[in-house]
């Protein structure tokens, strides 16, 4: 099998790449930095995912290796590579769940309608316009909160607001999502939904955070499925949910009285697969067969 895997550089390539490299498969990288790791067989240049030639480009590079699957990893590709996935992005499957799904993950303020809507535990979360200034955004969603990009790529823009001087509402529009601040100890699931077939929870616990209470993760550890049975089966509901096919990598964060929620679902493996490496396998069984489907290499 010849696999191609896009942000090859990036921390959720790297992942997926050490754990390829000693596999029989031949393994290819994408990425706007086209430096050369120890992982990837080679890593071509891709621009950047907002260029309207990058579908394009991630298409020739499938051609020329002749790849079978492709795994993207960098979320603000995720519509586009969707969108292409069987049109532009032919002669290979696509790791990627449908275009609506992935929209809709994509967009977090999208992701707490429907998850709500569907019984799926969230913060309570709201656009600024719902409110005529911060003092009403607090009476609503609790003091402190949080303020977040709508369209976010992991913990950046994030920020816990306490009082005036955090935050300049009077600049916020709705590409921002203003949300109750869960102050439990925060999860970070990776999830296979396979329809019903070789469903999958892998849950990791964010030990710590790079903005001490908001962020990307530092460290993690895995969670024994005991431990976190909850989180588990809230991660595969969310999903569900959304109509997410194949891997995802969610947040889900505790409330002060214990309640987990979640907090966004991401259409994507994530920085930490390392530790969840039955997700990498069961996405490739789920590859092959889907190959086999259309004709192409085992």
């Amino acid at each position: 099998m010849r696999i191609l895997i896009t942000g090859a550089n990036g921390p959720a390539g790297r992942a997926l790449g050490a754990q390829l490299a000693t596999s029989d498969f031949t393994v290819i990288g994408a990425d706007m930095d086209s430096t050369p790791n120890e992982y990837y067989t080679a890593i071509e240049k891709v621009p950047a995912a907002s260029d309207p030639s990058m579908i394009g480009r991630l298409a020739e590079i499938i051609r020329e290796h002749h790849i079978d699957v492709l795994i993207p990893t960098v979320s603000d590709e995720l519509p586009a590579v969707a969108a292409a996935a069987g049109a532009e992005l032919v002669d290979c499957t696509v790791m990627i769940g449908s275009l609506d799904a992935v929209s809709t993950a994509h967009d977090k303020w999208l992701t707490m309608q429907v998850l709500a809507e569907a019984g799926v535990p969230v913060p309570r979360s709201a656009l600024p316009s719902s409110f005529v200034n911060l003092d009403a955004a607090f009476e609503a969603l609790g003091c402190p909160l949080i303020a977040k990009p709508r369209i976010a790529r992991g913990g950046r823009g994030v920020s816990v607001v306490g009082n005036h001087a955090d935050l300049d509402f009077s600049a916020l529009d709705d590409s921002w999502v203003l949300q109750e601040f869960a102050s439990g100890e925060e999860f970070a699931p990776m999830v296979f939904n396979g329809n019903g077939e070789n469903d999958l929870a892998v849950v990791v616990r964010k030990t710590e955070l790079k903005q001490g209470v908001v962020g990307n993760a530092v460290s993690t550890e895995r969670v024994a499925a005991d431990d976190a049975e909850d989180v588990q089966e809230i991660a595969l509901a969310a999903v569900r949910a959304v109509g997410l096919e194949y891997q995802a990598d969610l947040d889900i964060r505790r409330l002060a009285d214990g309640q987990a929620v979640v907090l966004e679902i991401n259409a994507r493996f994530g920085a930490n697969s390392r530790q969840a490496p039955e997700l990498l396998s069961t996405v490739l069984r789920a590859s092959s067969r889907a190959l086999a489907a259309i004709g192409g290499r085992p």
